[in-house]
């Protein structure tokens, strides 16, 4: 049983994350051994908010299943980590992001191992085959149906795309030499007036918006320029293009973050990270 989540997710006690009140544990056991996904929202510690974790049941040929939807505080959090590491149900735990901000609802996430993988509810969209070195799409998109493969030695950037006010459409795609690739579109509604015009420029509060709500998508994008850098020539790294709004010389929200992920991200990374462009 999941509980719903959403905005007024109410606070779930453990071991009781269930509305049936079936504790971590069983809720495991009946799942069965296997490997498990753990997928936390964007969440920032000054946010005393509930934040969604999702955990999956990740099978070979199968679509993953929703084990647990719970929007947990920070201290319960830390305890489902522990008791999903302790648990011998679960072999391979493979910890990722979700799009979600605190409880809300999510529509996309990303796991980095044992290969690159983003997925929705529906199950799997878009996988790395670690052995080929490629990404294999398994959900349509336009210009890129079903089953069609992307060599990352192809890759020569990677772009994140945002629309016109009120910015609700978030575009991830690459490039090749001989072609554009969409790879996601995800929807995110802002709070920001939908009736304003769209030359108008952001107000310092809408740029911190503009910065929660494509966090995620950025975070994707620069893995994906991470694990296609570690697999062209010599390791060279390949630029990462973002949107005006999202470069950190014009918006002070990207330009704190940035600060903070300088910490924590590998030196490839960092250096593609620098790449933003107009």
């Amino acid at each position: 049983t999941q509980s719903t989540g959403g905005p007024d997710a109410k606070f779930i006690p453990l071991p009781l994350f269930s509305e049936a009140g079936e504790g971590v544990v069983p809720g495991l056991r009946k799942a069965g051994k296997g490997h498990y996904y753990h997928l936390t929202g964007q969440y920032y510690d000054h946010d005393p908010s509930l934040t969604r974790n999702i955990v999956m049941k990740v099978e070979e040929g199968v679509s993953p299943k929703v084990v647990l939807d719970a929007a947990l505080s920070d201290s319960e959090i830390k305890i489902l980590t522990n008791i999903l590491v302790d648990s011998v149900e679960c072999r391979v735990i493979s910890s990722g992001e979700v799009d979600s901000i605190g409880s809300e609802d999510w529509n996309y996430g990303y796991v980095m191992e044992p290969g690159f993988t983003l997925f929705s509810p529906e199950g799997k969209v878009l996988e790395q085959n670690t052995q080929n070195k490629e990404l294999v799409q398994l959900h349509s998109r336009p210009g890129f149906p079903l089953g069609q493969k992307l060599w990352l030695k192809d890759i020569e950037n990677v772009f994140v795309d945002l629309s016109p006010r009120p910015w609700h459409i978030q575009t991830l795609g690459v490039r090749t030499l001989s072609e554009q690739v969409i790879l996601l579109q995800n929807e995110r509604k802002f709070a920001m007036s939908e009736d304003e015009d769209e030359n108008t420029e952001p107000t310092h509060e809408e740029l911190g918006e503009i910065m929660v709500n494509t966090e995620w998508i950025v975070k994707v994008a620069a893995q994906l320029v991470y694990i296609t850098s570690k697999n062209r020539f010599k390791n060279a790294a390949i630029p990462l293009y973002v949107p005006r709004l999202v470069q950190a010389d014009l918006n002070p929200w990207v330009a704190m973050r940035n600060s903070l992920w300088q910490n924590d991200t590998p030196d490839k990374l960092q250096d593609s990270q620098n790449n933003y462009i107009p």
